[in-house]
């Protein structure tokens, strides 16, 4: 026994139309200002942990060089050595 996924009611023939939007258009000073103002709630990292992050990113950088540069030197070898 099928069930029917139809709407109760019959639908008119005019679309709905969208909602307008209630949010104004604001200046350009205005977005400026409030640039500013999320800057400010930045918090920067110091120096210390800069340079940490830094050396972080470069050694795991380094790490997945090597990684892909053993890969694709280990199948050079194989492609060349079944195929060669």
């Amino acid at each position: 026994m099928a069930t029917d996924t139809r709407d109760a009611a019959p639908r008119s023939g005019t679309p709905a139309r969208p909602a307008r939007s209630t949010r104004r258009r604001i200046t350009p000073l205005q977005f400026y200002r409030e640039i500013i103002a999320e800057l400010r709630k930045v918090i920067y990292p110091s120096r210390t942990e800069l340079v940490t992050y830094v050396a972080v990113v470069l050694v795991f950088v380094s790490a997945m060089v090597a990684v892909v540069a053993s890969l694709d030197f280990g199948l050079t070898k194989a492609v060349l050595a079944i195929f060669g």
